[in-house]
């Protein structure tokens, strides 16, 4: 089964009902709190993935990490999941939901890659930028990779902008390969 494909599906009906109950902003920090808890704790996934540990052991481990913390909607879905057999889908459909609160209140996720992290300076000129460009208001997580030599990449959706130094080096690189530098005598 397709787990994006589930996780989507439960993600938007969960999104809906928050919705209708004006409790969106809490379900989305409830989501956020679940998605960094299963990112950082391996033992969580790998319990919500296993078939061997009982339906019921579960959801009284999940009942004690966020039963007081999580809204009652939350908390309900969660049961919800469990019981169904579906928790193992419980990550993909928090970082679903995220997704889709950014969709919704017109947020865009824009990952920033340079050799060094990006000063003050450089970060509010790419904000704007970026704002002026999509419209969006604008999530902006910086990245080191110092392959790059210098410059940037900006990526965001399925678009990406390539200003750094490797890609113009790639680029001489082939643009020499095709130039013909010897003389044929033979």
């Amino acid at each position: 089964m397709n787990v994006s494909l589930v996780a989507e599906r439960y993600a938007k009906a969960l999104f809906k009902l928050a919705l209708e109950q004006g409790t969106v902003e809490e379900v989305y920090q409830d989501n956020m709190l679940i998605s960094n808890t299963c990112v950082n704790n391996k033992e969580l996934r790998l319990l919500l993935k296993s078939p061997i540990i009982n339906s019921g052991k579960k959801l009284t481990i999940l009942q004690e990490i966020f039963g007081k913390d999580i809204h009652a909607i939350t908390m309900t879905y969660l049961l919800i999941m469990v019981r169904k057999n579906r928790e193992s889908f419980i990550p993909a459909i928090a970082a679903q939901f995220l997704d889709i609160y950014q969709v919704y209140h017109n947020i865009l996720t824009v990952h920033f890659t340079s050799p060094i992290l990006p000063d003050t300076e450089v970060r509010e000129q790419v904000l704007e930028l970026m704002k002026k460009y999509t419209q969006s208001d604008i999530n902006l997580t910086a990245e080191i990779d110092e392959s790059l030599i210098g410059g940037f990449i900006l990526n965001w959706q399925d678009k990406q902008y390539d200003a750094s130094i490797r890609r113009e080096i790639d680029n001489m690189r082939i643009a020499m390969a095709k130039v013909n530098l010897y003389k044929k005598e033979f």
